[in-house]
C-alpha cells in the first residue's frame, strides 16, 4: 500500500509538471497583455469612432485596463496602465508603465470600474507626463478634453486639447471622478519588464528599451492609424 501511495504521488507530480504553464507571465507582462485587449476592444468598436480617429493622430496613448473608483462623499482610487509613444517614423515605442492616482472630493455615491484611455495629442502633453506629474483638470499648461461617457467632468473644449481622457465604465458613480488625478511613472514595473534600470523618456522617446512581446500591443493600435 505504501508503494502504491508513493507511485500515485509520483504520477500526480508528473502530470502536474506536464500541465503547468511553461512560462508564467510576470505582473508587468500581464499588464501589457491586458492593455492590448482593452485597446483592441475599444478601437474596433464602431461606437467609438471618435476615439479611433484621435488615437490615429496621437503622440502617445496611455491604456488603463481597470481604473477603480469608489467613495461615499470622499472618493479615491486609480489604476496602473501602459503607455506607448509614436515616433517620427509612425511606429510605436516599447511600453512604459504609469499609474493614475485619483483623489476626488465632493458628493459621491456608489462605485465603478473603468476601462480608460488617455490620448496624448501633442509633444507638450507628452513632455508634461514624462517630465513631471500631471494633475488632470488642474494643470494650467496642458489642456484636457473629455471623450465618451463615465467621466464626471469636462476638461477641455473642442478638439484642441493636448490630452483627452476616454472612459468606459461599469457601475454607478457620481462626482468629479478625475479632478485632481495624477499620472505618475511606475518605475518598478518598468525596471522589471526590461530587466534593468530604466526611465520613461529613454523608453518612450529615445527608444533605448524594447521587447518583442510588446509588438502585439502596437498591432492592436494599428487599426487607429
Amino acid at each position: 500500500m505504501k508503494r502504491f501511495a508513493m507511485a500515485l504521488a509520483g504520477l500526480v507530480l508528473a502530470i502536474s509538471a506536464l500541465v503547468r504553464p511553461a512560462y508564467a507571465l510576470t505582473e508587468p507582462e500581464l499588464m501589457v497583455e491586458r492593455a492590448r485587449v482593452t485597446a483592441l476592444t475599444l478601437l474596433t468598436d464602431p461606437e467609438y469612432s471618435d476615439l479611433k480617429n484621435l488615437v490615429g493622430r496621437a503622440r502617445a496613448v496611455l491604456i488603463l485596463p481597470n481604473v477603480i473608483q469608489a467613495g461615499f462623499f470622499i472618493g479615491g482610487g486609480g489604476g496602473t496602465g501602459v503607455m506607448v509613444a509614436r515616433g517620427d517614423d509612425g511606429a510605436w515605442s516599447g511600453p512604459a508603465f504609469y499609474t493614475l492616482a485619483e483623489a476626488s472630493f465632493g458628493l459621491q455615491f456608489g462605485g465603478q470600474a473603468s476601462e480608460m484611455i488617455v490620448v496624448i495629442m501633442t509633444q507638450k502633453g507628452l513632455d508634461a507626463v514624462i517630465d513631471r506629474k500631471v494633475k488632470l483638470g488642474a494643470d494650467a499648461n496642458v489642456a484636457i478634453g473629455e471623450l465618451g461617457t463615465g467621466v464626471g467632468a469636462s476638461y477641455g473644449v473642442g478638439l484642441s486639447s493636448d490630452i483627452y481622457v476616454y472612459s468606459k465604465t461599469s457601475g454607478l458613480f457620481g462626482g468629479m471622478a478625475l479632478e485632481g488625478s495624477v499620472i505618475a511613472p511606475r518605475s518598478e514595473f518598468n525596471d522589471k519588464f526590461y530587466g534593468q534600470p530604466t526611465d520613461p523618456r529613454a523608453i518612450l522617446v529615445d527608444r533605448h528599451f524594447y521587447r518583442p512581446e510588446a509588438q502585439a500591443l502596437a498591432s492592436a493600435l494599428t487599426p487607429a492609424q
